[in-house]
């Protein structure tokens, strides 16, 4: 697996080749010239090829056959480094940390990326803090705030007793107390979310999915654990049984009702163009495959930020290219 700079714009053709879904091979006129930016990846589904097109604004290019499934492509952590040194710039960046994988390997991007008094790093329990939160923090040598969000949401535990309401509630608390911080130093809210929770749905529609960026949102989460084994995270954080801790015992696979490992297997068939009856996943049935197509097919609207009825030339959210 290769990252190609393609400044000196090749004209690629694909010679027709290849499986639904997969990478295709392309010829490489300009291999020395590595330099590390945005990356675009060339995924078109068979009925698309042969394919001819120019290259001339594309920046990175991933080279490969059909990548095995799971493979962390080769230059992704620099990608994950130039886009937040890029996308931040002088910015301060609010954050907010729970003492699992993904906000911390967040933390640690952010530290990797831009100064050290930029960060802020703030846990909001709705009682008792997770020790876990200070272990990470030690962990990543930064310092944070706790602030208990428990008298924000009294209200609303007046007006409705159910976990799942009031779980959205606790993420859309956390979100306006993290954007009030963002305002008062002028500065961007990070997100935490990955790929998995992103196409699944399994995040809070203006809560947790409410941030200004989200530099893990093209990693799966085996990746995300992945990219944290390379950093050297400490072991009882990786082993750690991934929660979102917005009601007692509440665990995301248990949630989701499938292990995590198992999911992305299908999430990849998925991003690959393969049918539910192509896709095959050690352990999984034919049902439970359905069954996730299904759950990404449902939760599009929450990856959508705004729908618009198309009247104008150009309109928001669709063909206004920002």
């Amino acid at each position: 697996m290769r990252l190609l700079d393609l400044s000196c714009e090749p004209n690629i053709e694909n010679s027709g080749q290849g499986t639904p879904g997969g990478r295709f091979e392309l010829p490489i006129s300009c291999e020395n010239k590595l330099s590390v930016k945005l990356f675009q990846a060339c995924a078109l589904p068979v009925w698309a090829t042969p394919a001819s097109f120019y290259l001339k604004c594309t920046r990175f290019i991933i080279i490969s056959t059909f990548p095995p499934l799971m493979e962390l492509l080769e230059g992704t952590t620099e990608v994950l480094d130039v886009f937040v040194k890029e996308f931040v710039g002088s910015r301060d960046v609010v954050l907010g940390i729970s003492g699992g994988i993904d906000s911390a390997l967040v933390a640690h991007i952010l530290k990797r990326n831009i100064k050290k008094e930029k960060i802020h790093l703030y846990s909001l329990p709705f009682g008792q803090e997770s020790k876990d939160v200070r272990r990470v923090a030690e962990f990543l040598n930064l310092p944070y705030e706790e602030v208990v969000m428990s008298d924000a949401l009294s209200f609303f535990e007046r007006e409705t007793k159910e976990d799942r309401i009031i779980g959205n509630i606790k993420a859309r608390l956390r979100m306006v107390f993290l954007y009030m911080k963002a305002n008062e130093c002028n500065g961007l809210v990070a997100g935490t979310s990955n790929k998995s929770e992103l196409l699944t749905g399994y995040f809070t529609k203006f809560g947790d999915g409410g941030s200004d960026f989200q530099p893990l949102g093209d990693l799966y989460k085996t990746q995300v654990y992945e990219v944290a084994r390379g950093y050297k995270f400490p072991e009882w954080l990786l082993k750690k049984a991934p929660s979102a801790d917005l009601w007692e015992g509440q665990t995301d696979e248990k949630e989701l009702g499938i292990s995590y490992e198992r999911l992305d297997k299908i999430l990849e068939c998925l991003e690959y163009l393969k049918t539910p009856e192509q896709c095959k996943v050690e352990g999984c049935s034919s049902q439970e495959v359905k069954r996730i197509y299904s759950l990404v097919q449902r939760n599009a609207h929450k990856r959508v930020n705004l729908y618009i009825p198309k009247v104008s030339f150009r309109s928001v959210g669709t063909d206004w290219m920002e």
